[in-house]
């Protein structure tokens, strides 16, 4: 990554990233009745985000 002029700190946060990924970090929380939200986020997008946006 060096020869791309990445920076070391840039390289190592890459590195310490890629090892979080690897060690679970995508798993996250089951989606559950408990944990997961009535509206998806698709919905939640077109219904908050995107008026906003065009706003």
């Amino acid at each position: 990554m060096t020869d791309r002029n990445l920076s070391e700190a840039a390289i190592n946060g890459y590195v310490d990233m890629m090892r979080a990924k690897n060690e679970g970090l995508d798993d996250g929380v089951p989606r559950t009745t408990d944990t997961a939200s009535p509206t998806s986020f698709r919905t939640w997008l077109e219904r908050v985000l995107e008026p906003v946006v065009r706003a």
